[in-house]
């Protein structure tokens, strides 16, 4: 997601670890993921709940969840959720969650070609800050814009984060 204008790239650069690079039912509370959207509406294909793989680390281990809905044909709402657990294997009770973007508003504003597929163009607002986000889905898989690679002219990234997410349902 690129709404680095007022977000710092290290955060989106972590979203990206989990769009990259997500909680687990089995953490509690309300895990279940996001019903997905059947509908010809233009966001519907993006609706629902997405989960980065897990990534670990110094004897810890993370990963994003971002659920998605849909406020209007062409607007999303949502929040994007980052999960600490102690071991490598992103299993057991979450340690820590915290919201890496939150209160999240993203409408469609078109679309551009970037490698070899055609993304859509949002401009996003959240708790975080503001900016424009490049998203595209096969269904099963989102990729999003990398922050930290050059903007084009209309101030949208040119290259997709090396991670994605996957669609938890």
């Amino acid at each position: 997601m690129n709404m680095h204008a007022h977000t710092s790239s290290s955060a989106w650069r972590w979203i990206s670890v989990a769009v990259i690079s997500a909680a687990l039912a089995a953490c509690g509370g309300d895990d279940d993921p996001l019903d997905t959207d059947n509908s010809s509406d233009p966001v519907a294909k993006y609706v629902g709940s997405w989960e980065s793989r897990c990534v670990a680390d110094s004897g810890a281990s993370a990963r994003l969840r971002a659920d998605l809905r849909k406020i209007t044909p062409d607007t999303l709402g949502g929040d994007v959720i980052a999960y600490a657990y102690a071991g490598t294997s992103c299993s057991g009770p979450d340690l820590r969650d915290k919201k890496v973007l939150s209160d999240m508003r993203m409408t469609l504003v078109g679309n551009q070609p970037i490698a070899g597929v055609t993304a859509d163009r949002f401009v996003g607002t959240s708790a975080q800050g503001e900016g424009k986000v490049l998203m595209y889905t096969n269904g099963s898989t989102l990729m999003i814009g990398d922050p930290d690679s050059p903007d084009n002219a209309d101030g949208y990234p040119t290259e997709f984060l090396e991670e994605s997410l996957s669609r938890m349902k």
